[in-house]
C-alpha cells in the first residue's frame, strides 16, 4: 500500500501536476490523521472497557470481603453474648463462694476469653487499591465515597479497639501484680507440680469480700464485661454500615 501511494506521488511529479500533487499530499495527510484518530479512539475504547471490567472486579472483591466481615462480626457478637452469660456465672460463683481449684481454673478460662477482643477485618482489597492508586477505577462517585467512608469507619473502630485493648492490658497487669489468680490459668497451672505450689491459699482472697485483692479482681472482671459490651456495639454499627455499602455495590453490579 505504501509503494502504491509512493508511485502515485512520483507519477504526479513527473507529469508536472504540482497542484494535483499538493492536493493528493494533503489528502494523504488527512487519511493518515483520520487513521491515527480511529486507532486512538479504538485504543481508548479498549482501555475504557478494560478499566470498567477491572473496576467491577474490584467491586466484586470488596463485596466478598464485606460479606465475610458481616458474617465474622455476627459470630463475634454471638460469642460475646454467650461469654457475657459465662461472666454472670463467674460472678455468681465468686459471690456464692469458691470451694476448689477446678472452680478457679474455670473462672480463669472465662477471664482469658473475655480479655481477647481483636479487630481483624478483611480490608486487604481496599488497602491494595489505595496503595496502587486504582480506587479511581470505581467510576460511580457516590459508591466510591460510601466505600471510602466505610473503611474510614473501620480505621476509627480499629483505634477504639486498640484503646480498649491497651486499657485492658493495664487492668489485667494490675490484677496480675496484686493477686495470684494467674497461677490458675490453663497456660500456667501445669508448671505447679506440687501441692505447696498451688493450693487453696492462693485463691483464699476470692472468698473474702473485704480483701483488697477481691475488689481488684471484681474490677478486672467488670472491665472485661465492659470490653465485651463495647465491642458488640462497635460490631453492630459496622454490620449496618457494611450492609449499606453491600446494597450500593449490588446495585452497581446490576447496571
Amino acid at each position: 500500500m505504501i509503494k502504491f501511494f509512493r508511485h502515485i506521488r512520483k507519477k504526479l511529479l513527473a507529469e508536472g501536476k504540482t497542484t494535483n500533487y499538493l492536493k493528493y499530499a494533503i489528502g494523504e495527510i488527512v487519511l493518515v490523521v483520520i487513521g491515527i484518530l480511529i486507532a486512538l479512539s479504538v485504543n481508548n475504547w479498549n482501555q475504557k472497557n478494560k478499566e470498567q471490567k477491572l473496576g467491577k472486579d474490584y467491586l466484586v472483591r470488596i463485596h466478598r470481603d464485606l460479606v465475610q466481615d458481616t458474617i465474622s462480626f455476627r459470630k463475634i457478637i454471638t460469642s460475646n453474648n454467650a461469654l457475657r452469660e459465662d461472666i454472670k456465672s463467674l460472678m455468681d460463683t465468686l459471690y456464692q463462694g469458691v470451694h476448689n481449684i477446678d472452680q478457679v481454673k474455670y473462672m480463669g478460662s472465662i477471664y482469658d476469653k473475655a480479655l481477647d477482643q481483636v479487630f481483624s477485618p478483611n480490608d486487604n482489597t481496599y488497602k491494595g487499591m489505595i496503595s496502587s492508586g486504582t480506587l479511581g477505577l470505581i467510576q460511580n462517585l457516590e459508591l466510591k465515597e460510601e466505600i471510602v467512608d466505610l473503611y474510614s469507619e473501620y480505621d476509627q473502630k480499629r483505634a477504639l479497639f486498640t484503646g480498649i485493648g491497651q486499657w485492658m492490658i493495664t487492668v489485667a497487669t494490675a490484677e496480675t501484680i496484686q493477686t495470684d489468680f494467674i497461677k490458675f490459668n490453663d497456660g500456667v497451672s501445669d508448671i505447679f507440680t506440687k501441692p505447696e505450689m498451688l493450693n487453696e491459699n492462693d485463691f483464699s482472697f476470692l472468698n473474702d469480700k473485704n480483701d483488697p485483692r477481691f475488689k481488684i479482681f471484681v474490677k478486672a472482671i467488670s472491665a472485661t464485661a465492659f470490653n465485651q459490651s463495647a465491642s458488640n456495639g462497635y460490631y453492630l454499627e459496622l454490620i449496618n454500615s457494611c450492609n449499606t455499602v453491600l446494597q450500593y455495590i449490588e446495585q452497581e453490579l446490576k447496571n
